[in-house]
């Protein structure tokens, strides 16, 4: 009996090769989707951590100008209130962490389903990894946001698990293993939103803000209109003044948990093969955060939902 090798034809092997690449280059559309939706929450977040801090601010403020306007201490006294303040920066640099590990992320889907070369994506991986710990120290030294940095062991978690995933398949260019990989990191970069929209806007912290900016100006016209000494085009000075004071508000967290949450379905599309569904998740997600970026009212960003 002749014994026959078989071997593949060289047709077949080119004809492979090319439906490979057709199948990655119909993804890079999608992951520039999902590319530009993690950009947008990166700078949703850092803008609603800037409104978080608007708001405190705001609050101290007008407190400190209802003391000074009522004659309710001295002069030194009302500049020692002008001058206090929470400070954020830190609890937001380790939102931020979580955020720029995302982006990277991203990058590096874009970079394989395009066929780029980015060292430079495992590097900046690299890089949030090792910061990590030290801001989640200094987040913890900072007793004004402890209300804000008691999820900071998730985020460390999240940042050094996508990170290792990054940097794991930077080579490898196995696009469904990497978003099987991912899924854990951003389900907990998920819940981190999740928390941050229930401690600060579902809970009192934001509405204590408000009402206590409100208070303020509700105080400071009281404290003019029972003055003597001002007449009455004082007082109706004073009122078209508070007319333009507009409150501080915090109002992003509902449309970032949403696209962040239509993020992660788009990474699971990845990770089951679901091309279709990709880019039309990558895109919602990128439209919710442009909602979180240009200050939605609650409503606006329930009813995309």
């Amino acid at each position: 009996m002749v014994q026959r090798s078989f071997r593949t034809s060289p047709t077949l092997l080119v004809a492979a090769a090319l439906a490979a690449c057709q199948s990655i280059s119909s993804l890079s559309g999608p992951s520039q989707d999902f590319a530009a939706a993690a950009n947008a929450l990166a700078q949703a977040e850092s803008d609603y951590f800037d409104e978080i801090q608007a708001a405190s601010d705001a609050a101290y403020r007008l407190q400190a100008a209802e003391s000074y306007v009522g004659h309710n201490g001295t002069f030194a006294h009302f500049a020692a209130e002008l001058g206090k303040r929470d400070d954020f920066s830190k609890a937001k640099a380790l939102r931020m962490a979580a955020m720029q590990q995302l982006q990277n992320y991203a990058q590096q889907i874009q970079a394989i389903t395009t066929g780029a070369s980015a060292t430079w994506i495992a590097d900046d991986a690299k890089s949030a990894t090792t910061n990590i710990s030290t801001l989640v120290k200094d987040a913890g030294d900072n007793a004004a946001a402890q209300l804000l940095t008691k999820q900071s062991g998730v985020i460390e978690t999240a940042v050094t698990d996508l990170g290792r995933a990054i940097i794991n398949y930077e080579s490898a260019k196995e696009l469904q293993t990497l978003a099987q990989d991912a899924r854990a990191p951003i389900a907990q970069i998920t819940e981190m939103v999740r928390q941050d929209n229930a401690n600060i806007e579902a809970d009192n912290f934001t509405a204590s803000l408000s009402a206590d900016q409100a208070q303020a100006v509700k105080d400071i016209l009281h404290s003019i209109y029972d003055d003597p000494k001002v007449n009455a085009a004082e007082r109706l000075s004073a009122l078209r003044g508070a007319a333009n004071w507009k409150q501080s508000l915090v109002t992003k967290g509902q449309a970032i948990q949403g696209a962040l949450a239509k993020l992660q379905a788009a990474n699971e599309a990845i990770a089951k093969k679901e091309d279709t569904s990709l880019g039309a998740l990558a895109r919602r997600a990128y439209t919710l955060a442009q909602q979180a970026i240009s200050t939605p009212s609650p409503a606006t960003a329930a009813s995309a939902k």
